[in-house]
């Protein structure tokens, strides 16, 4: 038993450490790698993973590690998105479901796969998704929201229902039609909804009493209390514990954590190896030379399941939603299976045995699995330009406190955004309020190119700096002519050079004080500023008599507003009770003579 763990520990940390680099060389799926390095080290080839020789240990890491990753998976949901689309998503869960098992059982027995007993399990083990695929997939493609919430949240979520269902149709073929299945499903449902939700409120206690919690310690909570809680739940209700981890990680997910990009960021490395561990494992499980026995007939039931029955599915379920025709045809033709088919696969086929093909039901879930990633992970990205469902790319140049705010409103209206700065500090910010963002140049053309600025439809620059605004504008505008760029130009005598080079540049001070007029909501001031043709900005240093007073203690004249503080290298949008410190630059605007005299008072004072 040591040296079979041991072997596996091995194949494992391998498989993790090396399919990520290879797969973006080879631009292929990760999983499919991992199922190639399973089947090699599996016992019909290397033998160094046994499933026999690993015992109960085997079903006990698949069920813990499967769990796991339904937790991280749940965790990741956008709680927004899942509002949007949460009837398509509800529909897949019931409707879906049911066709899906329903048309997948007929496809295998009708055909004589496998014996119709067995065809009701596969019928049931194939109706999960699963976000180790769909996750990496949808990130690769960047589509928009709505589909992107859609396939997700119907990934994470379908797993615990489809493995529920699974325990159910394979009790009922093993012990015949009893009254106990059909009362075990709902217990399991509902039992294991309220432990998810008493462990996510147990996280919550906790970081409310420790507040001061770094990162590590956030991580280790929710780890530790995942785990927990899916220890008690299987304990108190054996198969209710896929259930507790995904209604504990949806709901943490839509509730404040602290440290919420780091944790995610460790996450996604974990689940990474959490995969890796459940992939190898069950592909070990799998006889080779059945899944080659399986042609035809096994092939053509992978083939409707994808052409036919998921199709058919998300075509019904998503009726009366706000899906377009073009949306519904790509998650009808998206949709591979993942970590559970293949755990639970490798558990159903050993509770069956020979008598009943359990064998033949293991290689059939595996041919799915395989089929499923490789067809529809080399058509994705092909189909989704043809249907027009991706994401309008963005690329914002500038972490700033204006470059953040406008990356979160593009963010909001569905497009796939990147933030990039040169300042480490301004990119953390960044991340930590849940933007994509990367340490690099926005004048660094090679550094453009990696980061896939041909690919992008909107570029803005809002930098401090004219210079590097306006080179980035020129670059991002020759990668297409289609790129649309805008720019915040600093010094308004800049103003005809950007305008010049085709790009929609805005002064700082005009943006600022439209956006402010707006939120104060009074057309009145708003109108007399904007359309006054006296008006005037002009910067103002702070000295140390001004060191702390409020803005609203400045006493400035009627109309003139301060509408931005510059600090250090960053910016703030000021409130009447924001405090001044010595060294800040304020922005005044308002009518040119009232403007002037407000300088002129302030430089005093200074």
């Amino acid at each position: 038993m040591e040296a079979s763990l041991l072997a596996v520990l091995g194949v494992v940390g391998l498989a993790a450490s090396v399919v990520g680099f290879s797969a973006r060389r080879l631009r292929i799926p990760g999983v499919l790698l991992y199922l190639i390095i399973g089947a090699i080290a599996g016992p019909a080839l290397l033998d160094l993973v046994n499933p026999d020789e690993l015992g109960e240990f085997f079903t006990v890491a698949l069920e813990v590690l499967v769990a796991l990753i339904v937790f991280e998976g749940a965790f990741s949901i956008d709680p927004e998105g899942l509002r949007r689309t949460g009837r398509v998503v509800r529909n897949l869960l019931t409707l879906g479901v049911a066709i899906t098992f329903g048309l997948a059982t007929l496809l295998a027995g009708l055909l004589g796969v496998v014996p119709w007993g067995t065809a009701f399990v596969f019928g049931a083990l194939v109706v999960v998704t699963g976000p180790t695929v769909i996750g990496p997939l949808v990130r690769r493609l960047r589509l928009n929201d709505r589909v992107e919430s859609v396939l997700l949240a119907e990934g994470v979520l379908v797993d615990p229902l489809g493995a529920i269902l699974a325990v159910v149709v394979l009790e009922l073929v093993l012990s015949g039609l009893q009254a106990d299945p059909f009362l075990w499903a709902p217990s399991r449902l509902g039992g294991g909804a309220l432990l998810g939700l008493a462990g996510a409120a147990a996280v919550w206690q906790v970081q409310r009493i420790h507040r001061e919690a770094d990162e590590r310690d956030s991580l280790l909570l929710l780890l530790g209390l995942a785990a927990s809680t899916f220890a008690l739940a299987e304990i108190l209700l054996e198969g209710s514990g896929l259930t507790a981890m995904a209604v504990m990680g949806v709901a943490l997910g839509s509730g404040p954590v602290p440290h919420r990009e780091a944790i995610s960021g460790t996450q996604d490395a974990l689940s990474r190896l959490l995969v890796a561990a459940v992939f190898v494992l069950a592909t070990a499980a799998v006889d080779l030379s059945l899944v080659s026995a399986l042609w035809p007939r096994g092939f053509i039931v992978v083939a409707g399941l994808m052409l036919v029955v998921r199709p058919l599915a998300v075509w019904l379920s998503a009726r009366g939603s706000d899906l377009t025709r073009r949306e519904r045809l790509y998650v009808g033709l998206i949709g591979p299976r993942g970590v559970v088919a293949a755990a639970l696969a490798a558990f159903a086929g050993e509770e069956l045995g020979a008598a009943q093909r359990g064998p033949e039901l293991t290689a059939l879930v595996f041919l799915t699995i395989l089929l499923t990633i490789a067809i529809q992970s080399s058509y994705a990205g092909l189909l989704a330009r043809l249907l027009r469902v991706e994401a309008m790319r963005a690329l914002v140049a500038g972490a700033g406190q204006v470059g953040r705010r406008g990356a979160a409103q593009l963010a909001a209206g569905g497009h796939a955004v990147l933030v990039i700065d040169t300042d480490t500090e301004a990119v953390t910010r960044a991340r930590a309020e849940g933007l994509q963002a990367e340490l690099a140049d926005c004048t660094d053309a090679e550094a453009l190119g990696r980061l896939g600025a041909a690919d992008v439809a909107l570029s803005v620059g809002v930098t401090n700096s004219d210079q590097a605004n306006l080179l980035f504008s020129q670059f991002m505008r020759s990668t297409g002519i289609e790129t649309e760029a805008h720019a915040v130009v600093v010094k308004p005598g800049s103003l005809e050079a950007f305008r010049a080079a085709g790009v929609h540049a805005v002064r700082r001070d005009e943006a600022v004080a439209t956006a402010m007029m707006e939120m104060m909501g009074n057309p009145a001031i708003f109108d007399a500023l904007t359309h006054d043709e006296q008006r005037l900005t002009l910067e103002v240093p702070v000295g140390g008599s001004l060191d702390g007073r409020r803005v609203m203690d400045l006493g400035l004249p009627p109309g003139v507003l301060v509408v931005l503080v510059e600090r250090g290298a960053g910016e703030l949008v000021p409130r009447g009770d924001t405090p001044l410190e010595r060294g800040d630059r304020l922005l005044l605007f308002g009518r040119a003579d009232a403007v002037r005299g407000a300088r002129d008072a302030l430089i005093a004072l200074t």
